[in-house]
């Protein structure tokens, strides 16, 4: 990639490849998506209460502050808008400002209590909680008595912590779980096809994605070794997905685990991100060749650079799990199969149908995405990343100190 050098025709035949690999996929998957809209039951999406009935409330679980949750949140809102569930035009913020300010979930939830949706949907006053920061033995508690007094009529979860949670509540009121990373094998449904195991819990299953994710990274520069650093819970982390794909792809893993950690205040990131980067410097001696950045990791961006660093001074790729805007601050690439918009229609299609009767378990759960790619040029130039412009031509945004190019 420097100049002066030759076309490396491997790389560019790799990405050929790798290129191939992708568009069969992205066929397979805008088909598979595109499914389950039909077969949703027989209750209508569009709002169906009767003239003058109380408005439908709405609450929210999440763990802590995570800006795809609340972009998620804000795209599964105008599937409802779109549904005629939300008056057109009311929604208080959009996904620009959501990115751009840093409006983390209970911030847009904070606007929704104040903001006149229209006649079918509310959120009820002081129902948003963070698992990370409030004592779960008063979240629960107020959420039975929410339960109990026909406060609520839907639960969104987001996230994994959020649905196991929830459900394991055993609440009378349905729930709805988004962006956890593998619902079954955590335990909010016992199946993602043949129904959910309860009548009132409902969670949008994305299929295998880390193991896909590793497929295509691999396809484009195959590694034998990948370096991982677990936070917390593996299987939020994706580490049976991580396994199954070194098992079916032929490398090994590097993994270190972090246990959960304060990270609320000041003091306590700066003494999470110390600890963080230590075990950055010390997966950086070991013998990878790529290192595969899972969620819930590295949260604030400023500690993101100092980091990976350690892994880019060895020229080691880094790629991601989650989450677009970590590519601009200093990651190599993501291949995401989260497509916000139609899974939030998706789910708000769910939502949709619960609320008009539909029992929330036999709804159904999987929606196969298709993929985006994302990359940084600087990044791969800093590491002599092999990208050709057959690659570059097909990613969906490119980022380089100089622009951004969507």
């Amino acid at each position: 990639m420097k100049n002066g050098r030759r076309p490396n025709i491997k790389a560019i035949i790799r990405s050929i490849g790798a290129l191939i690999l992708l568009t069969v996929v992205i066929a397979s998957a805008s088909a598979e998506a595109a499914a389950p809209m039909s077969s949703l039951g027989e209750y209508p999406a569009e709002p169906s209460l009767e003239k003058g009935a109380q408005r439908k409330r709405l609450c929210v679980v999440s763990y802590d502050e995570y800006i795809p949750f609340s972009k998620q949140l804000y795209y599964i809102l105008a599937g409802l808008e779109k549904l005629g569930w939300i008056t057109e035009g009311s929604l208080p913020f959009d996904a620009e400002s959501i990115e751009k300010d840093k409006l983390y979930v209970a911030e847009l939830y904070h606007s929704l209590e104040e903001a006149d949706l229209g006649p079918y949907l509310e959120f009820a006053p002081g129902a948003c909680y963070y698992l990370a920061y409030e004592d779960e033995e008063s979240i629960a508690s107020d959420l039975k008595k929410r339960a109990a007094n026909k406060d609520i009529d839907l639960i969104i979860t987001t996230g994994t912590s959020a649905g196991v949670f929830v459900k394991n509540l055993g609440l009378k009121v349905p729930m709805v779980d988004y962006s956890a990373t593998d619902p079954v094998s955590s335990g909010i449904i016992a199946s993602a096809n043949e129904g959910t195991g309860s009548p009132y819990v409902w969670a949008q299953v994305e299929p295998s994605l880390p193991l896909r994710q590793l497929k295509y990274y691999h396809s484009i520069k195959p590694f034998n070794n990948l370096g991982v650093i677990i936070y917390g819970d593996e299987t939020i982390s994706g580490v049976p997905d991580i396994e199954t794909s070194a098992a079916e792809i032929g490398f090994d893993i590097v993994k270190y685990n972090i246990e959960e950690q304060p990270r609320e205040s000041r003091q306590d990131k700066e003494a999470y991100y110390e600890l963080v980067e230590d075990k950055f410097e010390e997966m950086s001696a070991e013998n990878i060749d790529a290192f595969f950045l899972t969620v819930d990791l590295i949260n604030d961006m400023e500690y993101l650079r100092p980091c990976l660093d350690h892994l880019y001074a060895r020229d080691i790729p880094v790629y991601l799990m989650d989450d677009v805007s970590v590519v601009e601050a200093g990651a190599l690439m993501l291949i995401s199969a989260n497509d916000m918009e139609n899974v939030g229609h998706f789910v708000a299609d769910v939502i949709a149908r619960i609320l008009n009767g539909s029992d929330a378990g036999s709804l159904p759960c999987v929606y196969t995405s298709a993929p985006s790619i994302y990359v940084n040029y600087d990044v791969a130039r800093e590491i002599d990343y092999p990208l050709s412009f057959e690659f570059l031509s097909v990613c969906d945004r490119i980022f380089t100190a100089k622009r951004n190019k969507p």
